[in-house]
């Protein structure tokens, strides 16, 4: 069993963009809190929990200059249909490069 700790969560509305993992399209998101860890946002369609998501999340307001995050993450949670599809994914890998979302 893996065991995670809490990173530190901030409240951060930063445009980000998800898809399945090995789709083609994007579907455009706005974070509601990021961390180390992982981000939370509202998902335009539900999602299987335990699926794959590549993530891009710009950072450029955060900082000023043109970057972004770029995750693979795994779907957590996901609230239901009649609720906003509030989405938690954990990332399993990530790193940051300049430029912002195209």
């Amino acid at each position: 069993m893996r065991v995670i700790a809490n990173a530190p969560r901030f409240t951060l509305t930063l445009p980000m963009r998800y898809r399945p993992a090995g789709h083609p399209e994007w579907r455009i998101a706005k974070t509601a809190n990021v961390s180390s860890s992982g981000v939370l946002f509202v998902a335009s369609e539900p999602l299987e929990v335990g699926g794959r998501l590549e993530i891009e999340i710009s950072m450029t307001a955060a900082l000023s200059k043109p970057s972004r995050i770029v995750a693979t993450s795994e779907v957590v949670r996901q609230g239901t249909e009649t609720q906003p599809l509030i989405t938690a994914v954990q990332h399993l890998h990530f790193h940051m490069i300049d430029g912002d979302l195209e």
